[in-house]
């Protein structure tokens, strides 16, 4: 196991100013909301990010945890409009920000595959 540092966590107005300059109508309306988000089996704090995106299989995170394809993370979204939720899901593909709304130092954009939650999903499109 590892532990997170606190250089891979946004502070609160670091996700404050993201959510703020976010572009809702880019994504259909999504409004981006600050969420906790952990390695699979690692010790220490989750870092705080930002879910950019939640579709039926996918979701998009932006956030400075280091993450690499394939690792197998635990979202623990609070702020969800039909109540607290959490994902179990792997990275399918991590970018750096490039976008005005990306501007904060190190931040990644973070694509990742759901694979369970605690609300039930057809297996077949898990």
């Amino acid at each position: 196991m590892t532990e997170t540092t606190a250089s891979e966590s946004m502070s609160h107005k670091e996700v404050a100013e993201y959510i703020a300059n976010h572009d809702a109508d880019r994504r259909g309306g999504f409004v981006a909301r600050p969420i906790l988000l952990q390695k699979l089996n690692e010790f220490g704090s989750p870092s705080l990010a930002v879910l950019t995106f939640e579709g039926e299989k996918t979701l998009t995170l932006a956030g400075l945890l280091s993450l690499q394809p394939d690792d197998e993370v635990v979202l623990y979204d609070d702020n969800a409009p039909d109540g607290a939720q959490s994902f179990y899901g792997v990275v399918e593909d991590v970018r750096e920000g490039v976008r005005p709304a990306d501007s904060i130092k190190r931040m990644r954009l973070i694509y990742l595959q759901k694979k369970s939650s605690d609300k039930v999903l057809d297996p077949r499109e898990a």
